[in-house]
């Protein structure tokens, strides 16, 4: 597992547009309809810039997929530091505002491991845990997801939360 102690820097990248992993839609596509009752949508086809994925690749996809529904998974049901929390990217939002403080042991871990997808086409398991440490008080939250190895496509599909507190 690889620790990366750049806090500020994930902040303001997630608090940007699009990522470079993300993919314009066609210019013929026709606009998706807007859910009146969320902010939630499916975001465009993500892929990742290497195989296997890179620490950076497992970040730069959760922050894509930012806007993932957390019904996506009955793993994400009631997560999150707000009931109102239903994006993956607001979910990761308020453990992130949590490690803001100097004071306290933060870090963002990575992991990546082969495996297969629910269809069982090869896949690399990708992980991201934001993790924390005071004294007694000790977390680690984050996302799995699957990349396709064939085309390196993030199967949002296959996104589960993942942690404890």
């Amino acid at each position: 597992m690889r620790r990366l102690w750049l806090l500020p820097l994930i902040l303001a990248v997630a608090s940007c547009g699009s990522s470079p992993g993300t993919k314009p839609a066609p210019a013929d596509a026709k606009p998706a309809a807007v859910d009146t009752q969320s902010a939630a949508h499916v975001p465009a086809a993500i892929h990742v810039a290497h195989q296997p994925p890179s620490a950076k690749d497992v970040i730069d996809a959760v922050i894509a997929s930012g806007s993932l529904p957390l019904s996506t998974s009955p793993t994400c049901s009631n997560v999150g530091t707000e009931p109102s929390d239903a994006t993956v990217g607001r979910y990761l939002a308020g453990f992130l505002a949590e490690l803001s403080s100097p004071d306290k042991k933060n870090w963002v871990e990575t992991k990546v491991e082969p495996g297969h997808s629910a269809a069982g086409e090869p896949a690399s398991i990708c992980t991201l845990i934001l993790r924390h440490e005071d004294g007694d008080d000790r977390w680690g939250w984050g996302v799995r997801f699957h990349v396709r190895s064939s085309d390196g496509l993030v199967l949002t599909s296959s996104f589960t939360c993942v942690g404890a507190g």
